[in-house]
């Protein structure tokens, strides 16, 4: 029987309109008054906010959207290719596309 993984706490939405307040102000420290979109989630990437795993399992969903069309609606060989590209299973690939996914929705992620 497989281990059960512990699903992830949501946070209050205090939490997130404080957590926007500070990254805001440390944003336009170190960018100035206009940071970019780009700016941000490199600031994040770097600080560690936004981690490695998230950011890969972030790409792999983009990817298989795109690849998809590339492949002319082939799951199969949209499959071998992410897991080429990203070094993983066929296996891992399908559970980060299906499994993440559901968890890139605000209600997933904050308690309202």
């Amino acid at each position: 029987m497989p281990l059960k993984r512990k699903k992830q706490k949501q946070n209050k939405i205090d939490v997130v309109k404080d957590f926007i307040e500070i990254a805001g102000v440390t944003l336009e420290k170190r960018f100035g008054l206009y940071p970019t979109c780009k700016d941000v989630v490199k600031h994040f990437v770097e600080k560690g906010i936004i981690e490695p795993k998230r950011l890969r399992n972030f790409m792999i969903i983009a990817d298989f959207d795109k690849m998809l069309v590339t492949n002319k609606g082939s799951r199969t060989n949209t499959w071998m290719d992410l897991s080429i590209k990203y070094n993983i299973s066929e296996s891992q690939a399908q559970n980060i596309v299906y499994k993440d996914r559901k968890k890139s929705s605000a209600s997933s992620n904050i308690t309202y």
